[in-house]
C-alpha cells in the first residue's frame, strides 16, 4: 500500500513526553500513513524507548544535535507521504487530528499548508494560527482564551501557523527547499510559510483537528533566539501585513464606530483587550479585574434570580442600581466592587443547599485567584518573596502583603513566556530564584499537573521543601525543613 502521509516527530530528550506522543498517535493512525521520528541526539533513555516500538513507528538518530530545522528536514527526506505532517513531541493529538488535517486539505486545493487548533493541558488556546501584530512580529492568535470560544472554531486563512502541528503538500515544501537552518529552534515555521505564501500557495488554520500542547517543554528557549529574530527582522518584518485587527475585527472582538467627529468609539470584548492610558496601578485593578469579573458577577444575580421565579422586581435590580449611585472616586468603586462580590458568593453558598440552584462555573476562576490569596494569607508571612507557577497571568501574582513573581520568570523578573524543557530545567531555574532570594514556591489549582508532568522536579521539592498543606492549591516553603528534635 502506498503511503499519503508522513508524520515526523522531531526529539530531543524529554522521553516521558515523546512516549505519550507516540502512543497517541499510533492510537489513531490510518492504515495508509506512517510514523517517523527523528532523535536528534537524545542523551537520555529516547534511543531506547524508540528501539521499543518495534516495526510501528521508523526511527532517525543524529549523534550531534542539529535542531530543530534539521531534524524536520532529514525526517522529511526520508518520508514516503505525499504530505507531511510535522508534530511536537510535546503535544498529544486528540482523536481525529489527523483525519480532520487531510479532510481540509483535499476540500482546499490551495492550501499548501494546514494548521490545527492547539490547546493547553487547561483547555485553554495555546495557538489558533499565527498573525502579525502592530509591531511586525507573530503572534499566537487568541492564546488564552477558552478553547471553545467561538472565534477559534472556524477556519480561515492566515498567513502563517505553527509547526508543532502542520500539514504541508510535499511538492509545496520541496519547492522552497524546507525549513531553512538559520533559524535554530525558534521561527523556522513561520519563515517557512511565509515562504510558502510568497510562492503562491496558501496556508489555512483547521479548528477540528486538536493536539494538547505543552509550549517548548521540549527544547524551551536558548540564546539562539535572538538569531533567530534577527534573520526575521531582516526578512520579513517590513514585509508581512499587520493582520492582527483584521481578525478581531472579523471575529466581532474589536468594533469601531465612526460618529460625525471624533473620538472614534471603539468596543473591546474584555477576553481579548484592556485598554491602558497610563493609569496607576488601582485603575489599571479597576479596569482588568472589575471589568472581568462584575459582569458575571451581574449575570450569575440574573441566573439565580430567573431561577428562583420569586425574586421582587426592585430587589432584583438593587445591584445595578448600587451600582450607579457609587461616585467616581476609585476606591470606593474597588470596596463596593468587592462588596457584591461577596454578596454573590454568600447567594451561591446558599443556592448549594436548593436543587436546580447550583452555583454557575462563570465566577470559578476569580474564585481561584483569590482562594489561592487567602491560601498564601494563612500560610505565608507577610513580606515574602513568593513564586506562582502563573503562566504570565498578573493576577495570580497580585498578593496582599507578599512580593511576588512567576515561575518560570526571565532576568527582569517577567513570565519566561514557555514552560520548563524538563524536570532538571525546572530544578534549575527553582534553585536560580531561590539563590536570589525567593522562599515560597506556589503552585495553584491550574497548575498542579506540573507535579505529575514533571516528576523529578517534584520529587526535588517532596525531598528537599517542606509542603503546607492546603486544599486550594499546594506551597513549597524553599528552605531545609527543620529536622525533629
Amino acid at each position: 500500500m502506498s503511503i499519503a502521509v508522513s508524520v515526523v516527530i522531531p526529539v530531543h530528550n524529554a522521553e516521558a513526553l515523546t512516549r505519550r506522543c507516540i502512543d497517541a498517535v499510533l492510537a489513531d493512525l490510518p492504515v495508509d500513513a506512517e510514523l517517523i521520528v527523528v532523535d536528534d541526539a537524545s542523551t537520555d533513555s529516547t534511543p531506547e524507548l524508540l528501539a521499543g516500538y518495534g516495526d510501528a513507528i521508523r526511527r532517525l538518530r543524529f549523534e550531534v544535535n542539529a535542531g530543530f530545522a534539521t531534524a524536520c528536514n532529514e525526517g522529511a527526506a526520508a518520508a514516503h507521504g505525499d504530505a507531511l505532517v510535522f508534530l511536537n513531541n510535546d503535544t498529544e493529538p486528540r482523536q481525529g487530528w489527523l483525519t480532520a488535517l487531510r479532510r481540509y486539505a483535499t476540500g482546499h486545493p490551495r492550501a499548501a499548508i494546514v494548521g490545527a487548533r492547539l490547546l493547553y493541558p487547561s483547555g485553554a488556546v495555546q495557538h489558533a494560527g499565527v498573525v502579525f501584530g502592530q509591531d511586525g512580529y507573530p503572534h499566537h492568535l487568541y492564546a488564552g482564551l477558552p478553547g471553545d470560544h467561538p472565534a477559534v472554531c472556524h477556519p480561515r486563512r492566515l498567513q502563517a501557523v505553527t509547526a508543532a502541528c502542520m500539514l504541508i503538500e510535499r511538492p509545496a515544501f520541496d519547492r522552497v527547499g524546507g525549513f531553512d537552518r538559520g533559524f535554530l529552534n525558534s521561527l523556522e515555521d513561520v519563515d517557512l510559510c511565509l515562504r510558502v505564501g510568497a510562492a503562491g500557495d496558501e496556508v489555512h488554520y483547521c479548528p477540528e483537528a486538536v493536539v494538547v500542547h505543552l509550549e517548548s517543554a521540549s527544547r524551551g528557549r536558548s540564546e539562539r533566539f535572538e538569531q533567530s529574530v534577527a534573520l526575521y527582522q531582516e526578512r520579513w518584518r517590513d514585509r508581512v501585513r499587520r493582520d492582527d485587527f483584521e481578525a478581531y475585527l472579523s471575529d466581532g472582538l474589536l468594533e469601531v464606530e465612526y460618529a460625525d467627529s471624533h473620538p472614534v468609539r471603539l468596543a473591546v470584548d474584555p477576553l481579548l483587550a484592556v485598554v491602558d492610558r497610563g493609569r496607576e496601578e488601582e485603575i489599571e485593578r479597576l479596569l482588568e479585574a472589575y471589568a472581568r469579573q462584575n459582569a458575571d458577577l451581574l449575570l450569575e444575580v440574573v441566573r439565580l434570580s430567573a431561577l428562583t421565579g420569586n425574586g421582587d422586581e426592585d430587589e432584583d435590580d438593587a445591584p445595578l442600581a448600587a451600582l450607579s449611585e457609587i461616585s467616581a472616586d476609585r476606591s470606593r468603586i474597588l470596596t463596593r466592587a468587592r462588596e457584591i462580590e461577596a454578596e454573590i458568593r454568600e447567594l451561591q453558598g446558599a443556592s448549594q443547599r436548593v436543587s436546580g440552584l447550583e452555583p454557575g462555573p462563570r465566577l470559578g476562576y476569580g474564585h481561584l485567584v483569590e482562594q489561592v490569596r487567602e491560601t498564601v494569607d494563612r500560610q505565608v508571612p507577610a513580606g515574602a518573596r513568593v513564586l506562582v507557577v502563573s503562566r504570565g497571568d498578573r493576577e495570580l501574582v497580585r498578593m496582599r502583603g507578599r512580593r511576588a513573581g512567576h515561575f518560570p520568570q526571565d532576568e527582569e523578573g517577567r513570565y519566561a513566556g514557555h514552560h520548563p524543557a524538563d524536570s532538571g530545567a525546572a530544578v534549575a531555574e527553582l534553585e536560580r530564584l531561590r539563590g536570589s532570594g525567593a522562599q515560597y514556591l506556589v503552585f495553584p489549582p491550574s497548575a498542579l499537573w506540573w507535579l505529575d508532568h514533571y516528576r523529578e522536579f517534584a520529587q526535588h521539592l517532596g525531598r528537599n521543601y517542606q509542603r503546607l498543606g492546603s486544599d486550594s492549591c499546594q506551597i513549597f516553603e524553599l528552605s531545609p525543613p527543620v529536622p525533629a528534635a
